[in-house]
């Protein structure tokens, strides 16, 4: 990794320098995932995006490891919305949580979320799913008022695994997802003039607790997962 990044300096002052873009004002630093999440819905108001975790809803409620589950130990005020429907009737039928809602991010959210009246909005391993992630963020935007809260994780388009699979000639990547993502693509998705980057950093993919890969400790940047924390803004209105 270091050889590839003092083979790389050229690009960093001159002609080279003019496709290079900051990633965030803050120093982006690697963080467990799930653990982020956990620390920053602490004690808020939390409407989760995709909670089921479909396919994967009844095994992941039966051992403990369903995000949703784990978020209700921080939070006492947590709604659930999810497009699989089945998933939902499945969830419910387990943990008799009623507070948790079927419904298509790309269209509206139902009149009972938007009353739930979240200051926290987890879209979370979400954005990758769609085939039109514009169209996601765009009803979230219409939805939602100024000063709402959207903690956002995605695939990191240079995650190790991906370089990984690049060296062997194929790719690293599920076959449900339609995007990677940069630092910089998605925030050209979540554009400043309607939300304002307050955070940027990149994550791994493991369960509570696990300590962070020492590689990645020097390189974020390889991270699985990019980690942003977003603010909606309307009307002019800006940090």
């Amino acid at each position: 990794m270091s050889i590839l990044k003092r083979s790389l300096r050229y690009r960093l002052k001159g002609d080279g320098a003019f496709w290079l873009e900051p990633v965030a004002s803050n120093e982006p630093k690697m963080f467990n995932r799930v653990d982020f999440i956990l620390d920053h819905c602490r004690d808020k108001r939390v409407l989760h995006i995709g909670f089921t975790d479909h396919p994967f809803t009844e095994p992941r409620i039966t051992d403990g490891s369903l995000l949703h589950l784990q978020l209700q130990q921080v939070t006492p005020n947590l709604a659930g919305m999810d497009l699989e429907a089945t998933a939902v009737q499945q969830y419910i039928s387990i943990t008799n949580d009623p507070l948790v809602f079927h419904g298509d991010i790309t269209i509206e959210y139902p009149a009972e979320v938007i009353a739930f009246n979240p200051d926290m909005i987890l879209l979370t391993e979400v954005l990758e799913h769609l085939a039109e992630p514009s169209n996601a963020i765009e009803v979230l935007y219409k939805s939602f008022p100024a000063g709402t809260t959207v903690l956002v994780t995605v695939p990191n388009y240079t995650a190790l695994d991906s370089l990984a699979a690049s060296f062997n000639n194929t790719e690293s990547i599920h076959p449900h997802h339609h995007w990677y993502f940069s630092p910089y693509t998605l925030r050209r998705l979540m554009d400043d003039k309607r939300f304002e980057l307050n955070q940027l950093h990149f994550g791994m993919y493991y369960h509570p607790k696990k300590r962070i890969n020492l590689v990645l400790k020097h390189y974020p940047f390889n991270g699985d997962c990019i980690i942003a924390l977003f603010t909606i803004i309307k009307s002019g209105e800006h940090g």
